[in-house]
């Protein structure tokens, strides 16, 4: 079992399970191998109409179960002219739901205002300050995208005389939680219930809402164009991209493509993005959506998502790409910091920093960035007033959660789920957290601690021309649950490499195979791997293709994932 440079061990999907000769047949070994290694996204129908999404095969909302109950209340409050409440969260799952219902809401001449708690003076979630004030202003209060846990809070806004309704996607602490006048509509609550709508994030929900809202209302108003503000959302939050959420992305990238909305338009045109995939979706404008929570106030994110002002948008815009720049520097340099914090550490299972001077909004992308990195777990928190407030992101094998609960006694509040999750603990009680995490990694088989990457199957770089690379494009939308292609090559010579990027953070390369073909590579944040490799080596790689254009001329470059020193000349 090979084993590259970046610790990961190399799984061949193909070696255990080759696509059947029909497939084969009908779509080419290549894109055959890749829709059988992601069978399951198409619940094993692997004809032509199940692999291009369609609105049409959208679950029927009557199938979403309390879905018709909250729509029903909500109706009848839109009826009698009652003033509603969105009441949001800062990251873009929580800014796209609350945009998503505040446009639908004003489209059909209902009076909405919305909500956004500040992630440094109020936290995530909901509080009860917030709430009174919301109380003199609203009959109906909207949760998206928390809430499921919120019971005090929850009661608190029913006393107040307000209509309460949550739609939330996270997990619950307490699924039986009932208490009359609150309606929860989380997929998670219920066993009984298709698991393709466990997959969807709030945002997903809302949609999903607005549908049978359309229907009870009768409403003469067209709902794909809501679906730009879905995929952002939906991409944004990392959630398994099955059919629904493929669905939501793939008809929602076209609607972004579309340009109708003002904010988003501004934006695509301050990033010079001519052709929006789910790639830029989210590498370019999620991020600027998440900049604005993360060091800022949020309410600048949505209010880009709600305003039909082309100069508003383009103000909006730039403020948004100052703040990501912003959030870019904190982000480097306590990433920067950390790997110093770790330099004397020999062996590493898990990760527990914290810090006084880091910026509590990017401690949930430098813990992903470490998880990259070491391929580990990672917890990294900013420390204030004896309390750290943090993020904790994990490898698909280790349940960050489960670990966690188990332990729960440590932290003040804390939640998320497998992959992610959020905390406040003492910082009296970090070294123990810090012992306990390494210790039930410790515990855990060695199966479930090593990282893995799967590799769709071995296809030589001298296959690619750009119409093969395009054909990849069947498959989109790329994302969780439907990785980017991963293909392997062997025997590769390195003709020459060099560091590139302003801190010399990314290795490009040029390689040749065995027939004297010469291809360019570039290696993402792997520059520190330069004293591994030199000139005259043979390689083995891990790469996904892509198509380049530079000074009128279309090629096809390669994206490494991984490198392995080769013994084959």
């Amino acid at each position: 079992m090979t084993t590259g440079l970046t610790g990961r061990r190399w799984v061949i999907l193909e070696e255990q399970n080759e696509a059947p000769p029909q497939l084969k047949e009908r779509y080419g070994p290549v894109l055959a191998q890749l829709i059988y290694n992601r069978r399951e996204l198409f619940d094993n129908n692997l004809d032509e109409e199940s692999i291009y999404p369609s609105l049409q095969k959208l679950l029927d909302p009557k199938l979403f179960k309390d879905l018709d109950l909250i729509a029903v209340k909500l109706a009848e409050a839109v009826r009698k002219k009652k003033r509603i409440a969105i009441y949001g969260d800062y990251d873009a799952d929580g800014v796209t739901s609350t945009a998503l219902l505040v446009n639908f809401f004003r489209d059909i001449g209902t009076t909405v205002r919305y909500y956004i708690p500040s992630r440094f003076f109020e936290g995530y979630g909901l509080n009860k300050t917030a709430i009174r004030k919301i109380s003199q202003v609203a009959d109906v209060l909207i949760v998206v995208d928390s809430g499921t846990n919120a019971h005090d809070e929850l009661v608190y806004a029913r006393k107040l005389g307000l209509e309460v309704f949550v739609l939330d996607h996270h997990e619950p602490v307490n699924p039986h939680w009932e208490e009359e006048g609150i309606l929860i509509l989380n997929p998670k609550l219920y066993d009984d219930i298709n698991p393709l709508f466990k997959h969807l994030a709030s945002v997903g929900i809302a949609f999903y809402l607005i549908i049978m809202l359309r229907r009870l209302l009768n409403l003469d108003i067209k709902l794909r164009p809501y679906l730009d503000i879905v995929a952002i959302g939906t991409v944004a939050d990392v959630v398994p991209l099955s059919l629904i959420n493929r669905i939501f992305v793939k008809k929602g990238t076209e609607e972004i493509n579309r340009r109708k909305r003002p904010g988003i338009k501004a934006l695509l045109d301050s990033l010079s993005v001519e052709q929006v995939s789910s790639f830029e979706i989210g590498f370019n404008i999620a991020p600027r959506l998440n900049a604005a929570g993360r060091i800022d106030d949020a309410k600048k994110a949505v209010k880009l998502l709600i305003t039909k002002d082309e100069a508003t948008g383009k103000i909006l815009s730039n403020e948004l790409e100052f703040l990501n720049k912003k959030r870019q520097k904190l982000t480097e340099h306590a990433f920067k910091e950390t790997q110093q914090k770790l330099k004397k550490e020999k062996e590493l299972n898990s990760i527990v920093v914290a810090d006084e001077n880091w910026h509590p909004g990017i401690v949930g992308i430098v813990a992903g960035r470490l998880v990259e990195k070491y391929k580990v777990p990672a917890v990294v928190l900013s420390i204030k007033n004896g309390k750290a407030i943090g993020s904790a992101r994990s490898i698909p094998s280790i349940n960050i959660y489960e670990i966690m609960e188990k332990h729960s006694y440590l932290f003040e509040k804390f939640g998320g789920h497998s992959s992610a999750a959020g905390l406040t603990i003492p910082t009296k009680n970090l070294d123990k957290f810090r012992q306990l995490l390494s210790q039930s990694i410790k515990d855990l088989p060695e199966e479930e601690t090593v990282s893995v990457i799967e590799i769709d199957m071995e296809v030589p770089l001298s296959y690619w021309t750009p119409e093969r690379v395009d054909q990849l494009k069947v498959l989109e939308p790329f994302g969780e649950g439907n990785p980017y292609p991963k293909f392997m090559a062997r025997g590769l010579r390195i003709s020459d490499f060099m560091t590139v990027g302003p801190t010399n953070q990314h290795l490009k390369f040029w390689l040749q195979d065995r027939e004297k073909n010469a291809f360019a590579a570039l290696w993402w944040n792997y520059g520190d791997k330069l004293k591994q490799l030199s000139v005259g080596m043979y390689i083995d790689i891990v790469y996904t293709p892509r198509v380049s254009y530079w000074n009128g001329k279309t090629t096809v470059d390669f994206i490494l994932n991984d490198i392995n020193i080769s013994d084959m000349r």
